[in-house]
C-alpha cells in the first residue's frame, strides 16, 4: 500500500494517521511501501505519487489517500505506465468523471461533502437556538461509504475528469431528522428543511 497524506505536521493528518494505523494493525497483510505528502493538492500529490513509483519497481495493490485526490493519484498511475491499484478517498466530481471515462478506475471510500456536511452543521444550529438542547457538545456524523457499485449514482453529466470544483450530492440525506432527533432532549423536525431540495451540482 502507498499512503498519500494532506500537509505535514497538521492535526487533521494526525488523526487520520491515528486512524489508518490502528486499521493497518488489525490487517496483517497490510504493508504501507510508502508513505507521501500531497499537501492536498492535484499538482503536488501527482508529483509525490510518481517519485514514489519510480523508487519502488514492486506491486502497489492499494492507495490510502486522506483527500479527495483519487483521480490524480490513477492519473500518477497511468503516466508511470502501472496498473492502477484500489484507490481510497473521499468521493469528487474528478473522480467520477475520471470513472466515467475510464471504467476500469477502482475507488471506495466515502463521501465528506460540503453539501451535506454544511447543511448538517446549519440544521444543528437551528435546532439548538430553538431550544431542543443538544445531549452532547460533538455531534459526530456517519460519513456514507461509497463503493465502485455506487458511483453511477454519485456521478453527473457535468463531472468530468477537470471538474475539480464540482462535488457530487449524497443521493439520500447521511443525517436524516429521525437520527439527528437521537442527539436532542427535546426534538423536533428542522423548520422547512428538506434534503430532496439541495442543489444540483450541476446547477451553477
Amino acid at each position: 500500500m502507498l499512503r498519500v497524506e494532506g500537509i505535514a505536521g497538521s492535526p487533521l493528518v494526525a488523526e487520520q494517521r491515528t486512524g489508518a494505523d490502528k486499521a493497518f494493525a488489525e490487517s496483517p497483510d497490510v504493508k504501507v511501501v510508502r508513505g507521501v505528502n500531497g499537501n492536498w493538492t492535484a499538482a503536488v500529490t501527482k508529483t509525490v505519487v510518481l517519485q514514489a513509483l519510480a523508487t519502488h519497481p514492486g506491486p502497489v495493490d492499494a492507495v490510502w489517500t486522506s483527500g479527495s485526490e483519487a483521480r490524480v493519484v490513477a492519473e500518477a498511475f497511468a503516466q508511470a505506465g502501472r496498473p492502477a491499484p484500489v484507490i481510497t478517498g473521499s468521493v469528487s466530481g474528478d473522480a467520477l468523471g475520471y470513472w466515467k471515462a475510464h471504467p476500469d478506475f477502482k475507488f471506495t471510500g466515502g463521501a465528506l461533502l460540503p453539501s451535506w456536511t454544511a447543511q448538517t452543521a446549519v440544521r444543528v444550529g437551528v435546532r439548538m437556538l430553538l431550544g431542543q438542547e443538544p445531549k452532547v457538545s460533538l455531534v459526530e456524523i456517519p460519513v456514507p461509504d461509497v463503493k465502485i457499485g455506487d458511483l453511477g449514482s454519485w456521478y453527473r453529466s457535468c463531472m468530468t475528469a477537470d471538474a475539480v470544483s464540482v462535488f457530487p450530492v449524497a443521493p439520500q440525506d447521511p443525517m436524516p431528522e429521525d437520527l439527528m432527533n437521537g442527539y436532542f432532549k427535546k426534538p423536533a423536525p428542522t423548520p422547512e428543511f428538506d434534503y430532496a431540495k439541495t442543489p444540483d451540482p450541476c446547477a451553477q
